[in-house]
């Protein structure tokens, strides 16, 4: 009975060590189960992947970038072969010391620290730029080629800029700055806000590799892609005929709008710059350009933010015409200055104009008219109808710097300069002076607003962005008012700018309005005794030169906005230079 009893514990013992090893087994089973489940079917393409990443060796291929065209489709930015030194570090163990011999043979300035760090953990199948490659340099190392083992020179494509006179627009290439970023991309202007548009699909080449990752054979070829190409509102002509006036000796800029759609047709800035040198990587004239005092990257037509002078007054006369406080027949005697207070606010013409209305004002530029009209009305609402008509605003066009200038009212001046607004600030204001901030293309802008009655276009440079209008028209009869005003300012005696009639009397007959923006405040001392005319002034202090016109005067199709840093009288500098651009522009139909 004893031995069964053992027996039978041996056995309930064996059966409980053999459930848990069985349970044990089963539990394993099925993990295992599960994992190869997981393996093979849950995440069979992601392994699948793997595994060919782990035999298949991809090699991108760069697309040629799109092509940029001006309205005529005359191309201003394309690509062009280029060369480079490439090394390969597999074909030559000691590749460091040949990149050091081709340098002493060719000059190359290299930067071995940097080019040793990047290739440290470089692929040893995939070609390293080192350098580009100048014709000549190509001619020197072909006749000692055979002295490189790892070098070789592949053909390449780089940007090619055809006119200079675009660069301020178009702008320029850089290199990669992130890691998944594999080919020069755009850094400045259309080239990199149009990037995506531009930069095309890199292409793909596989190949088969062993596990060193050596080239066995190639696979299969999947074609780069190219990048759309880009078409400009520009005129080449019009756009070269333009920055020949701008007097190479100043800063300066032009703007030529389109009244119909504000297809912006000419955008020019001096000093100007060559976009090719940073492709060329020409570091020394690259590091002139950033280095001098006259910011010849910086584009003054849009960017540029100076007080309009003169050419702002047609704002504050729409907004007396509608708040009843002008008409035509109102009048005003100048006798060369208004007072407010215990201070005098000046005229230009210091022995007064006599009795003005409101088309004598514009066409003769009388200040005191805007001065006594100005006491009547708000700095609010000059603010307020000045952005209803253009200014004050952003226009994102795809140009880099993008700004709105500044008309100010009450709350901005209490914001950033903690004061309160007074009313000889107003006077100021009307005559385009004072805190006033606005740019070539807005002022074009404004005067688009005021031909086309308060509806106006949105300025564009890309030609396949459908015409956008804003604002709302005002009273036909105002209009009517201000434009024969303007007309009068060039086609009538005495007009600021009626010299232009006469010294080209075949050109296109045009409207428009003078503008003198003062740099510097003039002391009443030297108003009184007229030394501000006489004396010699730094020419950073002198007076802008500005004008603003259209052609033709009695059907206009064409802006042209005009700012001359330091030129001096509006009449005298920026006037001519206007007439001649829009002459051009209607004799050539652009």
């Amino acid at each position: 009975m004893e031995k069964n009893k053992i027996s039978e514990d041996s056995i309930k013992i064996l059966n409980r060590r053999s459930f848990i090893i069985i349970s044990i087994g089963v539990l394993l089973s099925f993990i295992i189960s599960v994992r190869l489940f997981s393996l093979q079917v849950i995440n069979f393409n992601f392994y699948k992947k793997k595994s060919v990443e782990n035999k298949v060796s991809i090699k991108l291929t760069p697309p040629i970038r799109g092509n940029i065209y001006d309205s005529k489709n005359n191309l201003l930015a394309g690509s062009s072969s280029l060369y480079e030194f490439v090394v390969f570090k597999y074909l030559n163990k000691d590749y460091f010391r040949e990149i050091k011999n081709l340098d002493l043979l060719i000059k190359l300035d290299l930067n071995f620290d940097k080019i040793k760090n990047r290739l440290k953990n470089y692929n040893d199948y995939i070609g390293f730029s080192v350098k580009r490659a100048k014709w000549e340099q190509i001619v020197k190392f072909e006749k000692n080629k055979f002295k490189f083992n790892s070098i070789k020179i592949i053909e390449s494509k780089k940007r090619y800029y055809p006119y200079k006179n675009f660069s301020h627009v178009i702008g320029y290439m850089g290199q990669p700055t992130q890691s998944y970023e594999h080919y020069p991309k755009g850094v400045f202007h259309l080239e990199k806000s149009y990037e995506n548009h531009l930069k095309g699909t890199p292409g793909k080449v596989f190949s088969e590799v062993n596990a060193k990752g050596k080239i066995i054979r190639e696979t299969s070829i999947e074609k780069s892609i190219k990048g759309n190409d880009l078409y400009l509102t520009l005129d080449l002509n019009l756009q070269n005929y333009s920055q020949s006036l701008l007097p190479p000796d100043k800063k300066g800029s032009v703007i030529v709008l389109s009244v119909i759609d504000g297809s912006i047709l000419s955008m020019n800035s001096n000093p100007n710059f060559d976009a090719q040198i940073f492709e060329d990587r020409e570091n020394n004239k690259i590091n002139e350009f950033l280095k001098d005092e006259k910011k010849p990257l910086f584009n003054r037509a849009f960017s540029g933010f100076y007080p309009p002078g003169s050419v702002f007054k047609p704002i504050p006369a729409l907004l007396g015409l509608q708040r009843n406080l002008i008409n035509t027949q109102t009048e005003v005697f100048c006798k060369g200055h208004s007072s407010l207070g215990d201070r005098n606010y000046y005229c230009w013409k210091k022995d007064g104009h006599g009795k003005v209305n409101l088309k004598r004002a514009i066409k003769e530029s009388c200040d005191v008219f805007f001065y006594e009209l100005a006491k009547k009305i708000n700095i609010d609402d000059i603010a307020i109808l000045s952005t209803k008509l253009g200014l004050n605003k952003e226009y994102d066009i795809g140009l880099s710097n993008l700004g709105k200038g500044l008309i100010p009212d009450k709350k901005w001046k209490k914001a950033f300069l903690e004061q309160s607004w007074y009313q000889g600030e107003t006077l100021i204001t009307s005559i385009g002076q004072g805190y006033n901030l606005t740019s070539p293309l807005q002022l074009a802008t404004l005067y688009s607003a005021i031909l086309n009655g308060g509806k106006y276009p949105i300025p564009k440079l890309d030609k396949k962005i459908p015409t956008k209008f804003i604002g709302k028209k005002f009273n036909s009869e105002h209009q009517k008012i201000l434009i024969n005003a303007l007309n009068s300012v060039v086609q009538e005696p005495r007009g600021t700018a009626y010299k232009l009639s006469i010294t080209n009397p075949e050109f296109v007959k045009i409207g428009g309005k003078t503008g003198t923006s003062q740099v510097i405040r003039i002391k009443e001392s030297e108003r009184e005794d007229d030394l501000y005319k006489s004396k010699e002034v730094e020419e950073r202090f002198k007076d802008h030169s500005v004008f603003v016109g259209y052609a033709p005067y009695d059907k206009p199709k064409y802006i042209a906005s005009v700012v001359i840093e330091n030129g001096g009288s509006g009449s005298a500098v920026a006037a001519p230079i206007a007439h001649k651009i829009l002459n051009f522009a209607y004799k050539n139909n652009v």
